[in-house]
């Protein structure tokens, strides 16, 4: 009698670690960028999440490693990294990017000024899009 209660049992908890167990794959997106080209992006992890990202095969390295000029935040499967004073295309950029891993995009948007200029010198609407989809190796 013991046994036939224990069987069901043992195939639930079975059928949890096998659920459990896909979700915590990682997300991995391709986004082509113009003007910087295509990028991966993978998101890993379950309760604290990161962002990596590589250039071709390349190896994987932190997408947005926080420090004291940029922020990284995370969202429902959406990644925000803050810039400051960063250097972009010969420019000096404040503002953000942001990556959804629910449905694939890639978006940034910044003011920008000429280098050895400050924020109070910066100019509105810089905006880049980048074409995202899911990818796998």
């Amino acid at each position: 009698m013991v046994r036939k209660c224990l069987t069901p049992f043992i195939m639930c908890i079975a059928m949890l670690c096998i659920s459990t167990t896909a979700s915590l794959a990682a997300t991995e997106i391709k986004c082509k960028i113009k003007g910087v080209g295509i990028r991966n992006f993978k998101l890993e992890g379950f309760f604290v999440q990161e962002v990596f990202v590589r250039k071709n095969k390349q190896d994987w390295k932190l997408w947005c490693p926080t420090n004291e000029d940029q922020t990284f935040r995370m969202g429902k499967k959406e990644a925000f990294c803050q810039v400051a004073k960063y250097p972009h295309r010969g420019m000096l950029i404040w503002g953000d990017t942001v990556i959804n891993f629910k449905e694939p995009s890639w978006k940034m948007r910044y003011r920008y000024a000429k280098p050895g200029q400050e924020y109070v010198d910066s100019q509105p609407n810089g905006r880049e899009v980048g074409t995202c989809q899911f990818w796998g190796d």
